[in-house]
């Protein structure tokens, strides 16, 4: 039993990563999370319907039982992704890395990453959806902004974390 819940869970795994790189690599321009869940969700289908067909197990009590550790391959793998296409500060170590003698100047990084439009860039963002007001020079939080702040406060107390983001 256990080997047929890892079996199966590895085996829609291996069919979504086939599937999100094929996708990933014809589609230029989409690599959102969405392609992630849309992928993975059809990958577990997929070789739930072959499973079951072949094997004639019961829809539910499979379900149950493959499900928890495909979702946690996914979230580990979506953790990863996010990770190497987001992250701003592999970004710039992979800048600095391909620089010549490996090394950068902060003149030269703040030339390819600009520090203050980027900060100004998100402020107006968070301005246009409502998080913040803006008076003269001075900005605001909303309610919601608020709110936000105070439940990653209260989370950060639980799981005792420094600043992060």
């Amino acid at each position: 039993m256990i080997q047929n819940i890892i079996l199966f869970s590895f085996l829609s795994f291996s069919i979504f990563l086939a599937l999100h790189l094929i996708i990933w690599r014809i589609k230029e321009g989409y690599r959102g999370i969405g392609l992630i869940l849309l992928t993975s969700t059809v990958a577990y289908l997929l070789v739930c319907a072959l499973y079951l067909s072949w094997l004639k197990l019961s829809v539910m009590s499979h379900l149950w039982t493959t499900a928890p550790l495909y979702f946690c391959l996914i979230m580990i793998y979506s953790h990863f992704y996010v990770g190497l296409l987001k992250s701003v500060s592999i970004r710039i170590i992979q800048e600095i890395r391909e620089s010549p003698n490996n090394s950068m100047t902060i003149k030269e990084i703040n030339k390819i990453y600009p520090v203050d439009e980027m900060v100004r860039t998100r402020l107006s963002l968070l301005e246009e959806n409502g998080w913040l007001s803006k008076s003269g020079e001075d900005y605001s939080c909303l309610k919601k902004a608020l709110r936000t702040v105070k439940i990653n406060l209260y989370l950060h107390k639980i799981f005792r974390l420094d600043n992060s983001g």
